[in-house]
């Protein structure tokens, strides 16, 4: 289940308890999908189901509520959606680059930890440098 469903149902029923129906009806989802999704989000703990007996016939309702870990993902969700990726596609063509060159030093038994402490050596001591005149 994707990580933007979870928020989306989390959101849905923070503001009060709801039950499956009202869910289903408020997110306009199908059922199957909202049954699923609640069953994977109380298994890792994000929802809890409270009982509600009703003089009527029938099955009880049950309510969603959230639980602390539930408050934390949606409120880290909402952080993390904030903090978008932004790179271009020259940026990722670099990376790749960079991968590929990483790869052949490490094929030709170089350390790349050590080749990176090496660099960064480098990069601070013309910092320094710079600095110094």
């Amino acid at each position: 289940m994707s990580l933007d469903r979870k928020a989306q149902l989390l959101d849905a029923v923070i503001s009060g308890p709801y039950g499956v129906r009202e869910v289903i009806q408020k997110l306009r989802w199908r059922p199957s999908l909202v049954i699923s999704l609640l069953k994977v989000m109380k298994e890792e703990g994000l929802i809890k189901l409270e009982c509600v007996r009703t003089h009527k016939r029938g099955r009880p309702k049950n309510n969603i509520v959230i639980t602390s870990l539930g408050f934390e993902f949606l409120e880290t969700y909402r952080r993390l959606k904030m903090k978008l990726l932004r790179a271009r596609k020259q940026d990722l063509e670099h990376a790749v680059k960079d991968a590929l060159y990483t790869e052949r030093l490490v094929a030709y038994g170089h350390s790349s930890f050590k080749l990176f402490i090496e660099l960064n050596t480098f990069a601070h001591n013309i910092k320094i440098s710079s600095e110094a005149s």
